[in-house]
């Protein structure tokens, strides 16, 4: 048990150091993936340009993309892991990272609002490998499995969740989920598990999610894709680990 800690500490340490370092750490020109599957309108941000998301283009680190209404966009990502954002989402791609030769597949996703589905690579062989999405209000990490992420920024009048509610589905595997405000208190997903962080809140007790939950999270992200396809501009692989 002390050894499962000691290594949730270090993992959650080290993903602390990647959230502070983001702004410095990547470069803007760095490839990060490429858009595999574009349904409807869906547009990126770029350098403070905006233009269409068309099916092929390669995407970058610190890119923002915006699906519109009734669309849908899959991103392969250079390590070959794969988000996918559902209609009215909004996410930027904050940092992307893979060293095969130093072992390091460092990733980072902010969810601004709307929903996304992230498969993440299972690099077993890498040393370092944090794959984290964060919204307003929690930060998700995952090394290997699949999970699901949303952020409503405009709740009912009722509510009280400053800066929105986050929800999260674990898929398969496990992921962790904290508050910015408390990195030490973590929930910890196993599959089926849902949990959700409202406004500055510690996220709720882990619990499995009921039919009509896992039905209206997955809406519109009941599927991601499964081929393997290099992300590179021209179909090349560079940027990926080696097969």
């Amino acid at each position: 048990m002390r050894r499962i800690a000691a290594k949730v500490l270090f993992f959650l340490t080290a993903v602390i150091s990647l959230l502070l370092a983001a702004p410095q750490l990547w470069a803007e020109a760095d490839l990060a993936g490429r858009a595999e599957i574009i349904t409807g309108t869906v547009t990126f941000e770029r350098a403070g340009n905006q233009e269409a998301l068309n099916t092929g283009d390669p995407v970058f680190v610190k890119d923002t993309i915006l699906t519109g209404a009734d669309s849908s966009a899959e991103i392969v990502l250079v390590d070959l892991s794969r988000m996918k954002l559902a209609a009215d989402t909004s996410v930027e791609i904050t940092g992307y990272e893979v060293n095969p030769s130093e072992k390091i597949r460092r990733g980072l996703i902010s969810l601004t609002f709307g929903k996304a589905r992230f498969a993440v690579q299972d690099l077993q062989e890498f040393d370092d490998r944090p794959f984290c999405v964060q919204t307003g209000t929690a930060v998700v990490i995952s090394r290997d499995t699949e999970f699901i992420v949303t952020h409503d920024r405009e709740l009912p009048k009722d509510e009280v969740c400053r800066n929105g509610l986050a929800t999260v589905l674990c898929l398969e595997n496990s992921v962790i989920v904290f508050s910015p405000g408390f990195p030490g208190k973590l929930a910890l997903l196993a599959a089926n598990m849902v949990s959700q962080v409202c406004g500055p809140n510690l996220p709720t007790p882990p619990r499995f999610a009921t039919a009509a939950e896992l039905a209206r999270i997955l809406a519109g992200l009941d599927r991601i894709g499964t081929k393997i396809t290099p992300p590179g501009p021209t179909g090349s692989s560079d940027g990926c680990p080696p097969k």
